[in-house]
């Protein structure tokens, strides 16, 4: 073979795959900055912007979450991902608000006991699209029914009936797209989280650590600055210089600084407790999961919250 031949059949031959090898390219860096007490503003409420929002998937194994019927398939996920306002991106600090797709069962469906697990993440999302997109607005048929779920679980007397958890899953990843095409698109072709310049919209947003149930204060994310659990009044607003926001801190139920809860009284349990919100709702990414650590002694100098 001619040296031309041989050269050519090298230049043309696939290129052999490199091994991935560990180094610096492959290293996770620095974890992202919290959110902490001393960011928190004069009313209780903290600055940030909507940094990006995406859906993904993962695989529940088996045993390992508090959804069987969902294990071994690909469920999804939207993230919202939350991020201070500093100029210089290395410096933002951030925090995760999350929902999976939650499983049909005969307790999830309207009027039964588990029903709020469908409840948290819809009435959130509704929140989050009111904000940035809606803005008051009634929703067009068209948006009505790309943001519902192309599934019915219940008939017309309001008993259970079985879908299969691969349609379950189907519906809640459409929905979870609907919702990320609207707000990366939606403002005329541009996303609705940013002014027409290209800027991130400023926003307040409501972080806390404890709530109140029961008289008993209790954890909402490890003791991390986290998104309540459930929206409530509202969770974020959109910031307008010298005007009052909205949302706020309910100090007789939410609280912002660092607590000893040991120095509770401890208390018997109570069967009648309804179950917190699992199983479909990933609790900890709600509360700002990927965020935790280590908690900052609470500062006499800052505001009562």
């Amino acid at each position: 073979m001619s040296e031309e031949k041989v050269a050519g059949a090298v230049a043309n031959a696939p290129e052999a795959k490199k091994p991935i090898r560990r180094g610096v390219s492959t290293a996770l860096g620095t974890t992202n900055l919290k959110f902490d007490t001393r960011d928190m503003q004069p009313n209780g409420l903290f600055l940030a912007h909507l940094d990006k929002v995406e859906v993904t998937t993962f695989v529940p194994g088996e045993g390992k979450t508090g959804m069987p019927s969902f294990n071994g398939l690909e469920v999804p996920r939207i993230t919202f991902v939350f991020a201070s306002n500093e100029d210089e991106i290395n410096k933002r600090r951030k925090v995760y608000l999350q929902f999976n797709a939650v499983e049909s069962t005969a307790l999830t469906i309207p009027g039964k006991s588990e029903e709020w697990k469908v409840n948290i993440p819809l009435n959130y999302l509704k929140h989050i699209l009111d904000v940035f997109v809606f803005k008051g607005r009634e929703m067009t048929e068209k948006e009505a029914e790309a943001l519902s779920l192309d599934y019915i679980d219940f008939d017309e007397n309001g008993e259970y009936v079985t879908v299969s958890p691969e349609t379950v899953l189907a519906a809640w990843k459409n929905l979870f797209s609907n919702i990320v095409t609207l707000l990366d698109t939606g403002n005329n072709g541009k996303p609705c989280y940013k002014t027409a310049d290209n800027k991130y919209i400023p926003l307040w947003i409501k972080l806390i650590r404890y709530f109140k149930v029961k008289n008993e204060w209790k954890e909402v994310n490890n003791g991390s600055l986290s998104f309540p659990q459930f929206v409530g009044e509202g969770a974020i607003e959109i910031f307008k210089p010298n005007v009052n926001p909205i949302i706020k801190v309910d100090i007789t139920r939410e609280r912002i600084k660092v607590m000893d809860l040991q120095k509770q009284a401890p208390k018997a349990p109570n069967a009648n407790l309804p179950a917190g919100p699992a199983g479909g709702i990933d609790v900890s990414s709600i509360m700002g999961g990927g965020i935790a650590g280590p908690a900052i002694p609470a500062e006499e100098d800052l505001p009562e919250f």
